[in-house]
């Protein structure tokens, strides 16, 4: 049977403090999604990050924004926390710390607190804010232990209205980072300098190449321990999540680098992990590919769907961008593992996409549409029916695309100011809540 998912950011859920979080909007979601029969609840990187969640400075720590003041006073940590005035931007800023800083100083030690702060990762963590902020070591180390047990609460109450959380392992850390700062060996650099950055030769996003300010892996280290490094950052995802996506999946194969001044145009591409790299994951018996979706969109080789296809694992097709409008077929028809959206966190919403084609292509995308027995007044459900006819095993759908929103509420523009992305929230769930039920059957 196919399953259906919506694809929702923490940042982007309603709430009365700046920025979605893991408070009582994530459980109210929960419930929507329950109630309309929608098994999967896609959150994009949870990770701690410097506002670019593909770019985190940890892998194990999570990002102190999302800590739910309503669940720090549930606890009695803190007293009555001052709402703010309702914005449909998430707010980056420190207004909470005030009420962090005033749980930290109610919080007594517990057994189950000692246990969670012997991970090294997160004491490495913990010492690097601490470096760069100034704040004592216990006190990341007090946030991280609150946003642990905020998150396994949420994650215990989708399970138990048999939602699945998918949560997205971005491929690569943030260049001034806990990864690089602690593991500076897996990454490819001399005395301590990186030459070479990651990123994409020009391709749907930009005509000269995506740079994303991220180091590349020194994979031949990583090969010699044995991936070690990798293997247990997969096990720690696989405790947060009940489905890992696995961000840029041909990163795996073979790997983009570019000079760090230079043009994506002038990177090259080397052999990544490989099957050398998931052989050894999956000698684990707890660990198999049905625990992972791969995003393999965008410039792919036959190596790497063989890579993917030799696993088993379920990839991605994103309608905006492999939709042939010109054959008015099923293009979809003989294909089944995968999950198919009709656009995700980095496009067009299907509003937008539909708006900015030429007269001929929107006649061409209706024609389409009647071909397959979809609707094509509102294009946007138009093309999630469409997605529903396909053989996909999954449909996942941005919440943009249910409300029939336009790029106003785009999530992010790849290469642009971190301003104009990572920021849209809902103010309410009152249009969801209308709307979702199209997306129920």
């Amino acid at each position: 049977m196919k399953k259906k998912g919506i694809i929702l950011p923490i940042f982007s859920l309603p709430s009365k403090y700046g920025i979605g979080d893991f408070g009582n909007e994530a459980y109210e979601f929960i419930d929507i999604l329950s109630n309309n029969n929608i098994q999967y609840w896609k959150v994009l990187p949870i990770n701690a990050c410097h506002k670019l969640p593909y770019s985190p400075i940890s892998y194990y720590a999570l990002n102190e924004d999302y800590i739910s003041l309503e669940k720090l006073k549930e606890k009695g940590l803190i007293n009555n926390p001052r709402e703010r005035k309702i914005n449909s931007k998430a707010q980056y800023d420190n207004y909470k710390e005030k009420y962090y800083l005033e749980a930290y100083s109610n919080f007594i030690k517990d057994d189950d607190y000692d246990e969670f702060i012997r991970l090294d990762e997160i004491n490495q963590y913990a010492e690097y804010m601490c470096n760069l902020t100034g704040f004592g070591k216990d006190y990341y180390l007090f946030l991280q232990y609150v946003l642990n047990n905020q998150w396994t609460d949420i994650k215990k109450y989708a399970n138990s209205k048999n939602v699945e959380i998918i949560g997205d392992m971005p491929i690569y850390p943030a260049f001034d980072s806990v990864e690089t700062t602690y593991n500076l060996k897996y990454f490819q650099n001399e005395d301590g300098k990186f030459k070479f950055e990651s990123g994409t030769p020009p391709d749907f996003y930009s005509e000269t190449g995506q740079k994303w300010n991220t180091p590349v892996y020194n994979v031949q280290k990583i090969r010699e321990d044995n991936y070690n490094y990798l293997i247990k950052r997969y096990k720690y995802f696989l405790e947060l999540f009940d489905i890992v996506r696995i961000d840029h999946f041909r990163g795996y194969d073979s790997f983009y680098k570019i000079p760090i001044d230079e043009l994506g145009t002038n990177g090259h591409y080397e052999d990544s992990f490989g099957y050398g790299f998931f052989n050894e994951l999956f000698k684990d018996d707890n660990i198999k590919p049905s625990d992972f979706i791969v995003e393999d969109l965008g410039d792919i080789r036959k190596e790497t769907v063989e890579l993917r296809d030799y696993y088993g694992f379920t990839g991605q097709k994103m309608l905006q961008t492999s939709i042939e409008l010109d054959k008015l077929k099923d293009n979809y028809n003989m294909i089944d593992n995968i999950m198919v959206l009709p656009g995700n966190h980095d496009s067009h919403t299907i509003r937008s996409w539909y708006d900015e084609m030429t007269d001929e292509s929107k006649n061409k995308l209706k024609e389409f549409l009647r071909m397959n027995n979809c609707p094509d007044e509102e294009i946007n459900w138009g093309i999630i029916e469409y997605c529903f006819k396909s053989k996909s095993k999954i449909v996942m759908v941005t919440v943009q695309d249910i409300l029939g929103l336009d790029d106003s509420a785009r999530i992010n523009i790849p290469g642009v100011d971190i301003t104009k992305n990572w920021t849209w929230k809902l103010d309410s769930f009152d249009d969801l809540k209308r709307e979702i039920s199209k997306y129920r059957k």
